[in-house]
């Protein structure tokens, strides 16, 4: 069975992804130090099984190609 949730971005980070620092799981993010993680490329399921582990981080979706926050 497939696990749903809900994604809430209240402020969406205006920050570009291109000047960003490469790193393994995405980019790091010098003005809020921390990794922005790249599911651009992952599936529903993985993008799940990241926020239940981390909980509260930065993503980049491929919905609009913008970073926010996951809570």
């Amino acid at each position: 069975m497939r696990k749903s949730i809900t994604l809430n971005i209240p402020e969406p980070c205006h920050e570009d992804w291109n000047e960003m620092t490469p790193k393994q799981q995405g980019r790091h993010c010098m003005v809020c130090n921390k990794t922005v993680v790249d599911f651009t490329k992952q599936t529903d399921e993985q993008i799940i099984k990241t926020i239940e582990v981390k909980g509260d981080l930065c993503g980049r979706l491929k919905t609009n190609n913008s970073i926010e926050k996951l809570s």
